[in-house]
């Protein structure tokens, strides 16, 4: 079982969470597998820092753990472009980006030179989705039309404010892959059988949200057994491709 994307990083209202927590709180619900997103000032500001820092847990833990790293568009094609690529040199599995935190929208052209270097290293791309006006659904599909040689991640899925977008968004591309953290198993079992298990992560976005919680709902969404252990491991395997 692999969790497409759980939670590291600094906020003022969360404890940091230190990868032996992380392993714990896998360990409790029976994830084998996950990938680390940064959050906070990691995300905003302090990149380098984040991407070393996760690229540390999964070094020590690379049968546990792999990460996405992160940069904000806002450094520039030379800054960003460089640590995006030192990250992926150093086993980053794709590019994690929070535009509502990072200040931009997702069809700004701030973002083309960053996309650019994840193409170029045949990357997956997440995306937290699901905040006006920055980073809504409709959006990440007009961007997916627009670089049909990536692969998005709807992180999130459109969660709160933008769960009616969803499927008319998902279903504009083979690009792009929902995610099941936060979406009732009623809405996963409607995923799984309009965009089919490939194109669904299981996801629990912990420590913000109960991984338990997350797996039940998978287990209450009435997959057939095949479809169950695509969403559960089988569609990140495929999606991350061989940096996992």
């Amino acid at each position: 079982m692999i969790d497409a994307h759980v939670a590291a990083g600094d906020l003022p209202d969360l404890p940091t969470l230190g990868v032996d927590d992380l392993l714990r709180t896998l360990d409790d619900v029976g994830v084998e597998r996950a990938v680390v997103g940064p959050v906070g000032r990691w995300v905003a500001v302090d990149n380098e820092d984040g991407n070393r820092t996760l690229a540390g847990w999964v070094g020590a833990h690379p049968h546990r753990l792999a990460w996405w790293a992160t940069v904000n568009p806002w450094y520039g094609r030379d800054r960003a472009g460089a640590e995006l690529r030192r990250a992926f040199a150093d086993g980053a599995c794709g590019l994690k980006l929070v535009p509502s935190v990072q200040g931009f929208g997702l069809l700004s052209p701030l973002l083309e030179p960053v996309l650019d270097v994840v193409e170029e290293h045949g990357r997956p791309v997440y995306v937290v989705t699901g905040v006006p006006v920055a980073s809504e659904p409709l959006q990440l599909a007009e961007l997916a039309l627009r670089r049909p040689g990536l692969r998005f991640v709807m992180g999130r899925s459109g969660r709160t404010d933008f769960s009616l977008d969803l499927l008319p968004a998902l279903t504009t591309g083979p690009n792009l892959v929902a995610e099941t953290a936060y979406n009732g198993a009623a809405l996963i079992t409607r995923l799984v059988a309009e965009l089919g298990p490939g194109r669904v992560l299981f996801s629990t976005d912990a420590p913000f949200n109960d991984a338990r919680l997350e797996l039940e709902r998978v287990g209450r969404a009435g997959l057939t057994d095949a479809d169950r252990a695509a969403v559960l491991g089988g569609s990140a395997t495929a999606v991350l491709g061989a940096t996992w």
